[in-house]
């Protein structure tokens, strides 16, 4: 890669902090304030990014320098000009157009599409974008006790937006979502046919030995147009998610509520990957729960879909990890997830030394829990079996920062909104022992968890 010249006379952020301690403030509330603030003066793309983990909101605002990747290049826009990089190498050309931005403390945002995983097991030439990253002109931190702004020089104007939001701090009005349960059952119910069909094609397809399980999913397009910041703010009062994120970018609005990471690594190059698989309804009757929670923990079908889950995750990691750090660090525990439960696992590894985050993120994408098992035959039968693209949905929503961390959410249990249309999407994992009735009645489970809660423009 060339063109240094284009990473030239890079500003540093200017920084501020806002003290919370002594406020009651909630976070949630607090950041869409600032955004809704900030677009009524730019029509910019943002995203809001919840790491739960660290008990961090993040807010990326504005373009400063944007890179979008291809099979074969690397489009970079900055300041309305743009320059292109031919991929040779993608998960070090994706290292190494990073480490050309000599930034201080730089945080990147973005999107990472399912055609990402395409390009990586099918044979076929992939057209279309496989991720978007951007570095904010405007990036903010809510944390616990102070709000760190930092700013590119021309957008000064943040302080006194977050300093007016903070003095004027809107509460809540009552939000009306949708309620009447038939009506969202017939939504929940949409291409129940077409889906039990595909279902009952897959477990041929598994008695066959074609794969061992494949997550197959349904599309799900909605009547009316949603209002997204609300949306985010009534959802993450209901969802326990391990990530949330609310954002626009160009004209695909998105809000979720992730209930797992695809991949996690610090900057000490140790990487985390947190796969579910199994699921029950959660109710809220809990000694119902509690009966289905017992169930689950029994049920071979559901055992043995998460143990395979787990392996390959295993054998994915001690691809690019050393072979002696590679640990399930826990194993087959229950979590809540908005409308549903789940077995869930972790695992742990160390990096190779000859190997980068990126190496990590493209051997664990995508999650074995949106795609199947052996990857390839799955992504093959996703492509050949579902009607619809999957666009973002089991890719990936992700931070990006300069000394290396990743941080990767994986889309599920998230609406999507362009000029065209408003929809959702919803899978399950299908193994030999699948039900097209019990699959079917799974998404309905799962998708409770964003339908439930979502917050629509009036008329």
């Amino acid at each position: 890669m060339d063109n240094m010249l284009f990473f030239q006379k890079l500003e540093n952020y200017k920084e501020y902090i806002i003290d919370t301690l002594e406020r009651n403030l909630d976070k949630y509330i607090v950041t869409v304030n600032i955004v809704k603030s900030f677009l009524k003066q730019h029509n910019d793309s943002y995203i809001i990014y919840e790491n739960k983990h660290k008990d961090e909101l993040s807010l990326g605002i504005g373009n400063y320098i944007r890179f979008s990747f291809f099979a074969d290049k690397i489009q970079v826009v900055r300041n309305e000009r743009m320059e292109e990089f031919i991929i040779t190498d993608l998960n070090n050309d994706i290292f190494n157009i990073f480490k050309k931005v000599e930034m201080k403390g730089w945080k990147a945002y973005g999107i990472v599409n399912f055609s990402y995983a395409k390009n990586s097991f099918l044979d076929e030439k992939i057209n279309e974008k496989l991720m978007d990253l951007f570095i904010p002109n405007i990036d903010i931190r809510v944390e616990k006790n102070r709000i760190l702004i930092r700013y590119m020089e021309e957008f000064e104007c943040i302080v006194s937006m977050v300093e007016d939001c903070l003095s004027n701090l809107k509460e809540l009005k009552e939000i009306i979502t949708e309620n009447d349960k038939s009506k969202l059952e017939l939504i929940k119910s949409v291409d129940e046919n077409y889906y039990k069909n595909i279902v009952s094609k897959a477990t041929e397809e598994i008695k066959n030995n074609k794969y061992e399980k494949v997550i197959l999913s349904r599309k799900i397009n909605l009547e009316k147009r949603i209002s997204f910041m609300d949306s985010y703010l009534e959802g993450r009062k209901y969802n326990n998610p391990a990530r949330s994120y609310c954002m626009k970018i160009d004209d695909l609005e998105v809000v979720g509520f992730s209930p797992e990471t695809v991949v996690e690594v610090d900057r000490d190059k140790t990487v985390y990957t947190f796969p579910l698989a199994g699921t029950r309804a959660l109710t809220e009757d809990k000694e119902l729960n509690k009966k289905l929670k017992d169930e689950l923990l029994k049920d071979p079908k559901e055992i043995a879909e998460h143990a395979v889950s787990v392996k390959l995750a295993y054998e994915e990691l001690e691809k690019v990890c050393d072979k002696d750090s590679v640990s399930v660090i826990q194993f087959m525990d229950v979590l809540e997830r908005g409308t549903v439960q789940h077995l869930a696992s972790r695992l742990r590894g160390k990096i190779k030394d000859e190997f980068n985050e990126w190496h990590a993120f493209t051997a664990l994408f995508p999650a074995v829990t949106a795609s199947g098992i052996p990857k390839k035959e799955c992504i093959e039968a996703i492509d050949r079996l579902e009607k619809d693209e999957r666009g973002l949905y089991s890719g990936g929503v992700l931070t990006y920062d300069k000394d290396g961390t990743l941080d990767v959410a994986l889309v599920l249990r998230t609406a999507f909104q362009n000029e065209k249309e408003t929809w959702v999407r919803v899978g399950a994992g299908i193994v030999k022992l699948s039900n097209p009735e019990r699959e079917l009645e799974e998404t309905k489970e799962k998708v409770g968890s964003i339908i439930n809660r979502l917050v629509y423009i009036e008329d």
